[in-house]
């Protein structure tokens, strides 16, 4: 994954990695943004963590990638 925050707000899952990370939109929202889930071990992500969720193979979803253009 790319660059660490000092952690994510308190409504966000947060698991240890798996190493399977397969990053998508959940189809709800959080605070107003898109939510994003990794199908490996069920972390969350949203637009503005400062940080960007990769899958296991090091590329970033296309939709995530849409989201952080849209920001």
């Amino acid at each position: 994954m790319g660059r660490m925050s000092s952690g994510p707000p308190p409504d966000l899952a947060v698991h240890p990695c798996q190493t399977l990370c397969a990053w998508s939109g959940t189809g709800e929202r959080r605070a107003g943004k898109r939510l994003f889930a990794c199908s490996g071990c069920g972390s969350e992500w949203v637009v503005g963590q400062g940080w960007t969720p990769a899958d296991a193979d090091g590329t970033v979803a296309a939709e995530v990638r849409a989201e952080l253009d849209g920001q």
